[in-house]
């Protein structure tokens, strides 16, 4: 792989200054190995779902930054990378969906739970699905000036799409979506968002579940800019993703990003290349960019022997900053396929959350360009720091990880992986993702909780627990995704329930998922570092302030300066564009017709910024 010198420089102090700082398992853990089925997703029920079987129910206490939005029994909520499954508008409303089942023997009334919050507070649980027959792996976007849409699957026709012109109120309407002649009915797991300047154009992309133009399994994009009314194209395979480049694209192998006209598909997995496909006029025209390519090409279970190789772990996620480039995380893990047939060999102990951008070079496609930098390969083209920015925390400050007996391993694989990232409108980046975390524990195993990691300025910084309360003890928390980033906080959804694994996987018993809404405050008071320059330091009097609040600051050098007053769910309530400024500069705020509470007052002056918290009373 070619490395600009500068890049090659960045990766070598990276080795130097933090080459230590990664805890590791034992090395007999590290090493074992299990053989795995892989299980092709079906639409059938299966088998073990007719068990008679208890169903466990564990609503508790829950942390104070968290509300229960929902549950269900049904515990799949997708076979790789995890959809768009939570909305954040800029009015600070919500909306979350997800696919809920409640009953064991064959969850004939699964469907798409939604719950929605205007800004005050959420819905009751939901009790019934959006949709009028069986149907799971929901997407939702905002669509039009103030509408919503989702889409998933009902498994015998295609595809289910429920949207309304008002979000949050009215009545839905219902329409089904088919495939492409000949396969009509099997259409399957998609992938839904929405883009254009009032979010007016829907992109779709979904599976084709049999063979189709080639592929055993075709990736297909259609798009419409009615609300669903005509498609314009209509599942075809892009240029770059038919069977010239791949045997199969897999279920649930791909998730999307949107901004303004720009649009963005990340596809990832073990068994063909981690690309995406990127367009910025609205779909008319698109361009791949391959970030990892396989070692193996045209990778097929009947025919592909392979030596072990490190690979995305069947999970990633994409994001796009205020400029439009994408920026991607994604699962690490070491596999094998070492006989034909659909077996293949796992090291369910190697661990590591990864990360690339539009600035950085592609991996290569040698069997050790993805192993994480503590193991010792002398491929590796990961560097700590830069583009391997997650793992297992060292909680008890013994300088390993020491996890129980056995490791519950997902479709995801890794013991770090689900990974989801988020960016806000100044270009910090958040990440969470769920890993398996030593001393908290059940039999054998330990829980999964979700960490977080931010990039402010270019710079990585600590690791954060967001599952510590005594609530998540006996908690595995996995299935995050977060909705919205503001300059304030950072919102997210996910699910737990009180056993490592799935039921569906036939790990456990069934038992109650809990579908949980998080906040994660962004620390204020401290200015944040942009392009290397300094933060500047902010002043706000009164504070707390009843009619006007004057903001202080200093500016060394001739700077554009506007400052911004966002409430805790991220929406604007005060913008003030003061033009260029220099020297000590006063801007005074009227604040007296605000709602008594908590803000978050940002500055920005040229390319530095930085936020204090506000009260109004």
């Amino acid at each position: 792989m070619k490395k600009s010198f500068l890049f090659a420089l960045v990766l070598c102090i990276g080795i130097m200054l933090n080459a230590q700082n990664i805890p590791s398992v034992s090395e007999s853990q590290l090493e074992t190995a299990v053989k795995v089925d892989y299980r092709a997703p079906d639409h059938a029920v299966n088998p073990f779902m007719n068990n008679e079987i208890s169903m466990v129910n564990n609503k508790g206490m829950l942390d104070p930054i968290e509300t229960e939005l929902g549950e269900t029994f049904y515990d799949l909520q997708s076979n790789a990378s995890i959809g768009n499954r939570f909305q954040v508008w800029d009015d600070g409303t919500m909306a979350a969906v997800w696919t809920r089942g409640m009953e064991a023997t064959a969850f004939p009334n699964r469907g798409t739970a939604y719950n929605y919050f205007d800004g005050t507070s959420w819905e009751p649980w939901p009790t019934v699905s959006l949709e009028d027959r069986r149907c799971g792996w929901p997407n939702i976007a905002a669509w039009g000036a103030d509408g919503e849409i989702t889409v998933a699957h009902n498994g015998s026709e295609g595809l289910e799409w429920m949207q309304r012109e008002t979000k949050g109120s009215g009545a839905w309407t219902q329409t089904n979506f088919l495939g492409p002649a000949g396969i009509e009915n099997d259409l399957t797991w998609p992938r839904m968002i929405t883009s254009g300047e009032n979010n007016e154009i829907i992109h779709l992309f979904a599976n084709s579940y049999v063979e189709y133009l080639g592929q055993a399994q075709a990736l297909l994009y259609s798009r419409s800019a009615d609300g669903g009314e005509t498609w314009d194209p209509h599942n075809i395979v892009l240029d770059g993703m038919g069977d010239d480049y791949y045997f199969e694209l897999g279920a649930d192998d791909y998730v999307l990003a949107a901004k303004g006209n720009t649009i963005a598909m990340l596809h990832s997995g073990d068994w063909a290349d981690m690309f995406i496909m990127k367009s910025n006029d609205n779909g008319d025209t698109w361009e791949k960019t391959i970030i990892w390519e396989h070692p193996y090409q045209f990778f097929d279970w009947n025919a592909t022997i392979t030596d072990t190789f490190f690979s995305v772990c069947n999970t990633a996620n994409i994001a796009l900053d205020p400029d439009g480039m994408a920026h991607v995380v994604f699962g690490i893990n070491r596999v094998a396929h070492f006989e034909v047939g659909t077996s293949y060999t796992l090291w369910p102990y190697y661990d590591g959350i990864g990360y690339w951008n539009e600035d950085m070079d592609p991996f290569s496609e040698d069997v050790d360009a993805l192993a994480p930098p503590q193991y010792g390969y002398a491929n590796s083209e990961m560097i700590e720091d830069v583009n391997y920015i997650g793992w297992m925390q060292d909680v008890d400050g013994d300088g390993e990880v020491t996890l129980n007996t056995d490791i519950m391993y997902y479709q995801q694989h890794g013991p770090s992986n689900m990974p989801t990232i988020g960016i806000n409108e100044f270009g910090s980046i958040y990440v969470i993702y769920a890993s398996t975390t030593e001393t908290y524990e059940i039999e054998a195993f330990n829980y999964k909780h979700l960490w977080l990691r931010s990039n402010i300025g270019g710079v990585w910084g600590e690791f954060e627990d967001l599952t510590t309360h005594i609530s998540h003890i006996f908690d595995e928390c996995y299935y995050p995704v977060i909705g919205k980033v503001t300059s304030s906080a950072v919102h997210y959804i996910y699910n737990a329930d009180i056993t490592p694994g799935l039921a569906w996987s036939d790990d456990h018993a069934w038992q109650q998922n809990r579908i949980i809404h998080g906040q994660y405050d962004i620390p204020v008071g401290i200015g944040e570092n942009i392009n290397g320059l300094q933060g500047i330091s902010v002043e706000l009097s009164p504070n707390p302030a009843t009619d006007k609040v004057m903001v202080k600051f200093d500016l060394e050098d001739p700077a554009d300066v506007s400052v911004n007053i966002m409430n805790i769910t991220g929406q604007r309530v005060r913008e003030v564009k003061q033009g260029q400024m220099n020297g000590r500069v006063n801007i005074n705020i009227e604040v007296g017709d605000l709602p008594a509470g908590t803000y978050v007052c940002t500055v920005k002056a040229g390319n530095v910024l930085a936020t204090e918290k506000l009260i109004v009373r």
